[in-house]
């Protein structure tokens, strides 16, 4: 089967999008299949992968390319390569690792706050943000995000979380892979820990970090955990704004920040921390980082709406997003419930086999499969 998959940003990019694609197409190509990932991700590195990254090809390229494969799969928002599956007459599905048909932001939150996710009210609260020119642009864009939802060969949501919020037709639920077996290799036994606590993920409003580190203050405001500490992973805008919210709480001492880190940096970092914590302000869509962290032997806390909660189950603590006070209940219980740490660190196990990366993967070579069978 040759697969032709679009991800829009892709390495040396990072994030949820990037590792997603370059996972899939690693694993279909493990499986004796032929994928070509193409991406508007420019590069000056050399590229060593056991499948080929074409990227920004010409419109002509990507008639050939469209052309010469057996079906097209876009991972992620965009709709690039629509028109040229449909001119090729070939099948198109559409996985949807968002809220890109509900809502104009397909995040639910813009500038720091939640938005509405539907798209009437949608618009409506953009129009009041940013105005009439920007709404009815954005009203286009989302009109025909909708009715090409309505019109591809099979809308794929990345997890039961997003279908709910995103109701489509023709739409089935297919997990999407995460590296995870990579920090399986991390696990170990340890007393000592280099980091009590640790977030990996952008440094962005969505994602919750000033709850974090408030949460966090309440803590080692107890004598007994006045020594903890807390790393954080990754870059982003609001670096500097949480950079200045650690220096006003006095938390020099115990709040790291390590910059973006991937590869044997990323799992060894990991390695030394005891506790992961992806506190999501914003109803989080999937949870790769949660399924990293559990397949590295680490308890996790995550807010509960959204995908995050979906993808932990009961091997994880929960908490309401944003309740500041509820997270810091959670850090503390699992710092101080040896036996309830241990209960999920052995529950983390089963639920990790239903994320297994390779079986994620087969399991989207039987839809390719059955959409192009249906196609023909």
């Amino acid at each position: 089967m040759k697969i032709l998959l679009y991800s829009s940003v892709f390495f040396p990019s990072l994030g949820g999008i990037e590792t997603i694609s370059a996972t899939l197409a690693a694993n279909l190509s493990q499986l004796g299949h032929e994928c070509i990932v193409i991406t508007e991700t420019p590069t000056n590195t050399s590229e060593q992968n056991s499948y080929k990254v074409i990227r920004q090809p010409t419109w002509k390229e990507r008639f050939t390319l469209t052309r010469e494969s057996d079906i097209v799969h876009s991972n992620g928002a965009s709709l690039a390569l629509y028109p040229f599956a449909k001119l090729s007459n070939k099948p198109f599905i559409w996985t949807h690792n968002g809220y890109q048909v509900s809502c104009v932001d397909g995040l639910g939150w813009l500038d720091g706050e939640p938005t509405p996710m539907t798209p009437l009210a949608s618009l409506a609260y953009h129009f009041r943000k940013k105005g009439l020119f920007h709404a009815l642009k954005e009203s286009v864009k989302l009109g025909v995000r909708r009715y090409v939802a309505n019109h591809v060969d099979l809308n794929i949501a990345a997890t039961y979380w997003v279908a709910k919020r995103q109701p489509l037709k023709n739409q089935v639920v297919a997990y999407t892979p995460y590296p995870i077996n990579r920090f399986k290799n991390t696990k170990k036994i340890n007393n000592t820990w280099k980091y009590d606590f640790i977030y990996v993920g952008r440094l962005v409003s969505e994602k919750g970090l000033p709850d974090l580190i408030k949460a966090f203050k309440l803590l080692i405001t107890t004598p007994e955990y006045e020594n903890k500490s807390l790393a954080i992973v990754g870059s982003g805008n609001m670096k500097a704004k949480l950079e200045e919210m650690v220096n006003k709480l006095n938390l020099e001492l115990n709040v790291f920040f390590l910059g973006p880190k991937y590869g044997s940096e990323l799992t060894d970092i990991i390695s030394a921390a005891k506790i992961g914590v992806i506190p999501s302000a914003y109803e989080e869509p999937m949870g790769g980082v949660s399924l990293e962290l559990l397949a590295a032997g680490k308890n996790v806390i995550v807010s509960e709406s959204g995908g995050l909660a979906e993808c932990v189950g009961n091997a994880g603590l929960k908490f309401q997003n944003g309740d500041i006070d509820a997270l810091y209940e959670c850090m503390k219980v699992i710092l101080s419930e040896e036996s309830l740490a241990e209960q999920q660190l052995k529950l983390s196990d089963t639920r990790l086999e239903i994320f297994d990366e390779v079986k994620l993967t087969e399991k989207y070579v039987e839809i390719y499969a059955k959409v192009i069978k249906s196609y023909t």
